[in-house]
């Protein structure tokens, strides 16, 4: 039911437009079709468009900066179809290794909402613009080492 859209590298959305978002507590490592494997954070995300409504999954793969934006391959007409499409979306991503967290987007204060539409990698109309996306690999490693070597000196 879904694939994958190279068109879409983000999914801008405004606050109004979300229905839903999940996102995953944890960061399995995936290798997707046309992408380095990685760590990867997944977002199911629910929104109301001209057309009605849609479901997308986007991954964010944080050391590649890059994404993977899965479509649905029909709009929901109804909400019915968009509560189905919700849980195969749930589903599909749970498939993979994802464990899922409900956001509560609709139920957060307006500040709430704004902070996470200017902070989630979902919101972005490219992965590369993400706020501390740039941070380099070695950064990565030496902050990884010092914790291990704190690690160890505990002992």
């Amino acid at each position: 039911m879904f694939s994958i859209d190279e068109r879409f590298r983000g999914l801008p959305a405004s606050r109004e437009q979300v229905l839903a978002l999940y996102q995953s507590i944890n960061s399995p490592h995936l290798a997707i079709p046309g992408k380095p494997a990685g760590p990867a954070q997944a977002f199911v995300l629910g929104l109301r468009g001209s057309g009605g409504f849609a479901v997308f999954i986007y991954l964010y793969l944080s050391e590649a900066q890059d994404c993977a934006v899965y479509v649905p391959g029909r709009r929901a007409a109804s909400q019915q179809d968009y509560q189905q499409d919700e849980a195969e979306a749930l589903a599909f991503v749970e498939s993979m290794g994802f464990m899922m967290d409900d956001a509560h987007f609709r139920a957060l204060p307006a500040p709430g909402q704004d902070e996470l539409l200017k902070t989630l990698p979902v919101f972005y109309k490219d992965p590369k613009l993400v706020p501390g996306a740039a941070k380099s690999r070695a950064d990565e490693k030496r902050t990884a080492s010092m914790n291990l070597g704190r690690l160890l000196a505990s002992f």
